[in-house]
């Protein structure tokens, strides 16, 4: 028997184009390996600019989900550079709440490459 697939994010918060905080999530730390592999190879800048483009699109989508909500996804998934990041675009975010985000996620030993992608994603006000 087959599931109603047209009902099947009953109850999930939507972000508007049929996307939930957990897709964002996930599509952010998809990208990454892909940007992190694109480094050094002939046209990778451009495939990095494309993964940027895509990847702030998904944070601006965060714009009208509470902060505290996405706080609460991450505090049960482990916190993530990115995911502290993106808690930053998260609505009622404050710069105490990411700079606690951010110092869960990444040691204070000096920050991967991929560290520096995720903090120049980093909405400051």
């Amino acid at each position: 028997m087959a599931a109603n697939q047209e009902n099947s994010n009953i109850g999930a918060f939507d972000l508007g184009e049929g996307l939930t905080p957990v897709d964002v999530w996930q599509g952010l730390h998809a990208s990454e390996p892909m940007w992190i592999a694109s480094a050094g190879m002939e046209g990778g800048a451009e495939n990095q600019s494309r993964i940027d483009a895509s990847d702030l699109s998904l944070l601006k989508q965060l714009e009208q989900f509470p902060a505290k909500r996405w706080a609460q996804m991450c505090d049960g998934i482990g916190w993530t550079a990115l995911g502290a990041v993106a808690l930053s675009w998260c609505e009622g975010s404050t710069q105490q709440a990411f700079q606690t985000a951010w110092s869960l996620a990444v040691p204070e030993d000096a920050l991967t490459d991929s560290q520096k992608r995720a903090l120049g994603f980093a909405r400051t006000s």
